[in-house]
């Protein structure tokens, strides 16, 4: 027999290497789930979408040799086709992907159909809060920005609209050694930070200016809790704890010397009734960065007072115009958390408990009255903590 030699071996050797690699890395294939970029196409004017929707997650074939460029410059796009509204409401839309990349087939997305609300678009006015990202090269520090305009129109739906204070613009001063104006675009976020993308703004571009000087600072500060709304009547927070319970800052000593404290964005209290934890943002400053993560971790311990109680209460309605009579109210009861020494809390008489209401101003008819804390009769050293609702509804007829 005859014997190959080696070299020889070796030459027969890398055609096969190559058609291997050939095969695994060219003829096969791929399947996995990207998230795309949703683009809205079609929105009449005067019209918003209600819900952030912003990404879509796709299911995708492609060859291997083809993966890198689909996920770098060649990436899927996916559309929400929104023409055919020409009013508010709810409707089930389905997207529509494109793929430019060759050798890539789409699988399937979820959901085949996006449900969104359409509402009118309202406009109504912001402040402008900058954000800095980065930090300047050593030895320098972030002296002062500033947004031209301070102001700007959001426009979006009223049910999101009517629930934001601020807005932002970025700036990035990253390894920066000198002043500079760069160009922005306002946006709003979420408790966590997180960009909003169904707010438009008008202007759409605004101007910052960055002043930054040899020099800096480090400084740790302490954290001071936001809140918005209330808690139910007789519940009270006895303990709030952040972790971290301090952060620690990085600017210049001019900008640094006044600042004692941080305060986190707003956390709503409404119906909190129990302990509860969360992670929240922090208002950073304009011009002030914040060494490390920007979401600390806030627990909020609520209690019910010992010295509170909750009682209900029907009014009763005095001067009543000769001629009528009450024939409802709505709601038929106040309910009211009254305060005191322990011992009499315990043994207050409910009879002797009282809401009063003069409507000697009340005609046949509806009648609105407000409630007010001097209305309340009650036992010596009981006091009114708070009540709802602070007004009823009071229906008057004639008695012939």
């Amino acid at each position: 027999m005859m014997k190959i030699p080696p070299l020889a071996q070796l030459g027969l050797l890398i055609p096969v290497a190559v058609l291997i690699w050939f095969a695994v890395f060219v003829l096969s294939y791929h399947i996995f789930t990207l998230d795309v970029p949703i683009k809205i196409i079609g929105l009449k004017p005067g019209l918003t979408i209600v819900q952030d929707i912003t990404i879509l997650p796709v299911t995708l074939r492609v060859k291997n040799i083809s993966y890198y460029q689909l996920r770098t410059f060649q990436q899927p796009v996916a559309q929400l086709d929104v023409s055919f509204v020409s009013d508010p409401g709810n409707y089930n839309i389905k997207p529509t992907v494109e793929l430019d990349a060759s050798d890539v087939w789409l699988v399937g997305y979820r959901p085949e159909l996006i449900n969104i609300d359409i509402a009118h678009a309202v406009r109504a006015p912001v402040s402008l809060d900058v954000d800095v990202m980065g930090f300047p090269a050593n030895g320098y520090a972030l002296d002062e920005v500033s947004v031209a305009p301070l102001q700007v129109q959001m426009i979006g739906a009223d049910r999101l609209i009517s629930t934001i204070q601020k807005a932002y613009v970025v700036i990035n001063v990253s390894k920066k050694q000198s002043s500079f104006v760069a160009k922005a675009y306002p946006e709003v976020r979420d408790s966590k930070g997180n960009k909003l993308a169904n707010i438009k703004f008008d202007p759409s571009e605004v101007t910052v200016s960055a002043t930054i000087n040899k020099g800096e600072m480090f400084k740790t500060i302490g954290l001071t809790p936001q809140f918005t709304g209330k808690l139910p009547a007789g519940y009270w927070i006895s303990i709030v704890q952040f972790d971290p319970p301090a952060v620690t800052l990085k600017s210049s000593v001019k900008r640094l010397e006044n600042i004692n404290s941080i305060q986190t964005t707003a956390i709503n209290l409404a119906n909190r009734i129990n302990t509860f934890s969360d992670e929240v943002g922090l208002e950073i400053p304009a011009g002030v960065s914040v060494e490390g993560n920007k979401l600390v971790k806030i627990t909020i311990q609520i209690n019910n007072s010992p010295f509170s109680r909750r009682m209900v209460l029907t009014p009763n309605y005095l001067n009543v115009s000769p001629g009528l009579k009450v024939v409802s109210t709505s709601p038929s009861t106040v309910s009211v958390v009254l305060s005191g020494p322990s011992d009499k809390l315990d043994t207050i008489d409910p009879n002797k408990a009282r809401l009063e209401i003069d409507i000697r101003s009340a005609t046949s008819g509806d009648n609105t009255v407000k409630i007010e804390q001097s209305m309340f009769k009650l036992a010596e050293g009981i006091k009114v903590i708070s009540f709802e609702p602070t007004s009823i509804n009071v229906a008057l007829t004639k008695t012939n």
